[in-house]
This record gives C-alpha cells, sequence and structure tokens, in this order.
C-alpha cells in the first residue's frame, strides 16, 4: 500500500537481490562507427506493443534492412507516464513501461548474438523535480535546487533549458554522471 503521510509525490521500490541475468554473449566487438547502419528508435513509438520483447521479436526484420546498431532513445526512468523519455529521474532504473531490466539485457544479449550494437540516449543534461538528486538540496521558498547543490545549477545557464539544470562544472556532477555510464555499460553491457 503507498505509505499515506509519509512521503509526497510518487513512492518508489527498490528490489534488492534480484535474479541475475546470465549473458551468453560475452565477447561483442561492434561494428566499426564508420560502417555503422543505426536505426535509431523509441520504443513507445516502435510498434504497438512498447516492449523489449516486441523488439526483439522484430530484431529479423531490422536485420535484414542491414541495420548493425540500434540507437534507443532514453529508456530510465523517466517523470510521468508519457513521454520520449527527455524528463528524467531516476538514472539507474530502467523506465517500467518498457519491461523488467532484465529484458532489456536480454533485447542487447540478442542484438550482440546477431551482430548488431545497442546505444541508448542518455539525458544527463537535466533533471526533473521527482528526481531524488534535485530534491536532496532544495530551495522550497524559490521551488528549484538550492545554492548548496553539488549537482544542480539554481538556475539555468542557457534559455532553451527544461527541468533543472545540470551543474557540468561540479566535480559531484562529474562523479555523478561517470557512475552512470559506467552503471548502464556495465549491467546492460
Amino acid at each position: 500500500p503507498y505509505p499515506t503521510g509519509k512521503t509526497q509525490g510518487i513512492a518508489t521500490v527498490l528490489q534488492t537481490a534480484q535474479q541475475p541475468y546470465t549473458w551468453t554473449t560475452t565477447s561483442f566487438n561492434p561494428p566499426p562507427v564508420s560502417n555503422m547502419m543505426i536505426y535509431e528508435l523509441l520504443l513507445r513509438d516502435f510498434n504497438d506493443k512498447h516492449t523489449f520483447q516486441s523488439l526483439i521479436d522484430t530484431l529479423g526484420y531490422l536485420k535484414s534492412l542491414g541495420i548493425n546498431t540500434i540507437e534507443l532513445m532514453p529508456v530510465s526512468e523517466f517523470e510521468g507516464n508519457l513521454s520520449w523519455g527527455y524528463n528524467p529521474n531516476y538514472y539507474f532504473a530502467v523506465d517500467k513501461y518498457y519491461g523488467p531490466a532484465n529484458d532489456l539485457k536480454r533485447l542487447v544479449d540478442i542484438c550482440h548474438q546477431n551482430g548488431m550494437a545497442v546505444v541508448m540516449d542518455m539525458v544527463l543534461n537535466h533533471s526533473f523535480g521527482t528526481s531524488p538528486y534535485v530534491l536532496l538540496y532544495w530551495d522550497k521558498a524559490n521551488n528549484r535546487p538550492a545554492a548548496n547543490s553539488p549537482y544542480y545549477n539554481t538556475v539555468a545557464k542557457h534559455d532553451f533549458n527544461v527541468g533543472f539544470d545540470m551543474n557540468h562544472e561540479s566535480v559531484d556532477t562529474k562523479y555523478y554522471a561517470s557512475r552512470i555510464l559506467k552503471y548502464w555499460i556495465n549491467e546492460f553491457h
């Protein structure tokens, strides 16, 4: 049950002791960048099922087109339920809409078995208001990141910003971004 009176907004679940994925392709060499035939896709719009499994089911079609690299638009957890994923809030979680993390791992594994690389679009220039890292240092009076936030600028550095602008001059933000990228590379190959 929802923890009434103990939180505001959304509540999240951290599942420990998850079943590890057993990789079948352990030594994949992606095609050289100059030879990549990339198909960028938003899983939410690619087909009517919107799941990692439905993409697995269509890999034969993509391969028949000569595609050797799939670029996934953001698949990390984002704010709300209808989005392209460019409004991130949880950088270390697969968006539940597309399926569990092991389904994404299986997708990558099967792509690698078929000689296909997988590239992921990562959004590391801003976060939205439900991000725990935004909320850790919050200026409630001004409804924005606090001045002591090691991760976010209080005011965006450019006119075209959406969400809350990450402070990429900060050593803490650089470390955080590095950890995010290492996590996705190591965990999802």
